[in-house]
């Protein structure tokens, strides 16, 4: 599984920066289209960000613990460390078909029209991936209401499986090569709609320490600021709004 430590899992933090000083959270490349900005469409990038924002890290946290899975520590077996590589892929799969359809509603809007994205075929790829996940019900009981999903045949895994290369279920899957392919576009898009470069996190703040948790805070950083009722109050309502 490559890795994604080059993007950076906290752009949702940078986007809230730019809300909180400028008052946009996105740049688009004309007057016209700042004027036609909707709050829905703001609702739709914040839901953009925070989606590929969990799609690295619980690609981090499957990739993590897949390989405390295969390389344990102190060599001893584990099968612990492949459900939680299996139930993180799960969540990063879904998190990322998600995030494509937010990024796509977005350009039909007009938005991020220059920005990477993935090819009709891939598109439908990772939505029949997502959907062997999220609706492996139908598909066992045979109740699907498409005649485009078939039902598991008896050889075919019922539920997700990590591979050496790729993910599968079903009759669906995906290399890992591919999944990191469509987070660095979404990640790119990102870019492009807020119109600054995220930057590489770099070494002193490596995804996979900021993954869960933010840390304690920095020695000799001045000690703690208390916010005011209004500052939680405005902190709420960009996130939420």
């Amino acid at each position: 599984m490559p890795s994604v430590d080059t993007l950076s899992n906290k752009g949702i933090l940078n986007v809230l920066l730019d809300r909180a000083f400028s008052g946009v959270a996105m740049r688009p490349v004309s007057k016209a289209a700042l004027s036609r900005l909707t709050r829905e469409d703001v609702a739709l990038f914040m839901n953009l960000t925070r989606l590929v924002d969990k799609a690295l890290r619980e690609y981090d946290a499957s990739r993590d613990s897949l390989t405390r899975y295969v390389n344990p520590p102190d060599d001893q077996l584990r099968t612990s460390g492949y459900i939680v590589a299996l139930d993180h892929m799960e969540n990063c799969i879904s998190a990322t078909h998600r995030a494509v359809v937010n990024t796509e509603t977005l350009r039909q809007r007009g938005y991020g029209r220059s920005a990477p994205r993935l090819t009709t075929a891939q598109q439908e790829r990772l939505a029949f991936l997502r959907n062997a996940i999220e609706h492996s019900d139908e598909r066992i009981l045979g109740t699907m209401k498409s005649r485009k999903i078939k039902q598991f045949t008896p050889d075919e895994p019922v539920a997700l499986r990590l591979a050496n290369r790729h993910a599968v279920i079903g009759g669906e899957s995906i290399r890992y090569t591919e999944l990191v392919d469509h987070m660095k576009k979404l990640h790119a898009a990102i870019e492009v709609l807020r119109g600054a470069p995220t930057g590489d996190p770099g070494p002193n703040f490596p995804n996979m320490q900021l993954r869960t948790d933010y840390g304690a805070r920095p020695k000799g950083s001045g000690g703690t600021v208390m916010a005011s009722d209004y500052l939680r109050e405005l902190n709420r309502l960009i996130v939420t709004h």
